[in-house]
């Protein structure tokens, strides 16, 4: 059978950022009419991608802001989340986006300032504990703020590449420990470690993620970080080892700092991933995140997201429970906070 060369029009059915050319090949006798269905289903195609734009032109954006580095492992905790919330329903749209800075404080205000824009503040205990440091014009204020969604509590990880263990730290010798700020949570950690060790300086940094990578890169001796940080540094020549964590408990192998002679409330101090909004957001809107927040609580994707950080899940509290959950947690972070200096 005799065939003729056919090439055909841009394909209209994929993005515009992969435009394609197809090229076909068609017997004679049949090719007109082939051409014709392929250009009617191009047709389709478009039609069908309009109306696709339009149901969502009509979704409402909503915004989790996450107050830390990008590359984070706590990210995709509230990354996961906001995809499976857009599975489960039409009328919202939420992304996840960042905006690192003073402690989570940039965020805080950045929302504060933008009370019309949807906007949800996704952050640590470092929330509860910088007002504790700082004054409202350099942090945020904790009585405008009201918690929606608690997602997990975290063991947070004092980690090195130099050290295996603690036998190995010298005591006569400068050290110096990478936290993810001043006035937040590994700053705290970090000072229970360095009153057994008198020679150690507390170094900030803008997240765990640039604490552990300065340890790695042998700028610093010890990071505090996060058991999935150090995970990320599990390979190669330069690697981090945990040496302690957090709470009360023995995690992954991993014995907590106040049964290795470091002070008992290291055991209060495993960290929340949690969203929060501000007291002005309107009561219905609250309450139908919130729902969507907890249906999308309970799938696969989000709870797997906890795994590496091994982050416990808290995601189900009731709306009780979540109300007393934000005074217990400014209290007992307010109580962590005396007697710490920022020096």
């Amino acid at each position: 059978m005799k065939w003729v060369e056919q090439w055909a029009l841009w394909d209209l059915s994929v993005p515009s950022t992969t435009w394609a050319m197809l090229h076909t090949k068609t017997p004679v006798g049949t090719h007109i009419t082939n051409f014709k269905e392929n250009k009617m289903k191009k047709l389709l195609a478009v039609l069908l991608a309009t109306l696709s734009l339009s149901v969502s032109a009509q979704k409402e954006t909503v915004t989790i802001l996450y107050s830390w580095n990008a590359g984070d492992v706590a990210a995709n905790f509230h990354r996961a989340l906001a995809n499976e919330a857009n599975k489960l329903q039409n009328k919202y749209n939420f992304i996840f986006d960042v905006k690192p800075g003073a402690g989570g404080s940039v965020a805080a205000s950045h929302i504060l300032a933008n009370p019309t824009q949807n906007l949800i503040l996704a952050n640590s205990s470092a929330f509860f504990i910088r007002p504790n440091f700082f004054p409202v014009a350099e942090s945020h204020d904790l009585t405008k703020f009201k918690s929606m969604f608690p997602q997990c509590t975290a063991p947070i990880a004092v980690s090195s590449s130099k050290y295996k263990t603690w036998a190995e730290v010298p005591t006569d010798k400068p050290l110096s420990i990478g936290v993810s700020g001043l006035g937040v949570t590994t700053h705290l950690v970090a000072t229970q470690v360095a009153k057994k060790y008198s020679n150690m300086i507390v170094v900030p940094f803008k997240s765990t993620t640039e604490a552990s990578a300065a340890t790695v890169g042998g700028q610093t001796d010890f990071a505090v970080n996060f058991i999935g940080d150090a995970k990320q540094f599990s390979e190669g020549k330069h690697k981090l080892y945990v040496l302690g964590i957090t709470g009360p408990k023995t995690v992954d192998g991993i014995k907590p700092l106040a049964q290795q002679g470091f002070g008992k409330d290291l055991e209060l101090m495993n960290t929340p991933a949690q969203l929060m909004v501000p007291v002005t957001v309107n009561d219905a809107k609250f309450k139908e995140w919130r729902e969507i927040f907890l249906k999308a609580g309970r799938t696969q994707a989000v709870t797997d997201s906890y795994k590496i950080d091994f982050c416990e899940n808290n995601n189900q509290m009731t709306d009780a429970e979540v109300v007393q959950y934000y005074k217990t947690q400014t209290e007992n972070w307010k109580r962590l906070s005396q007697g710490i200096s920022l020096k």
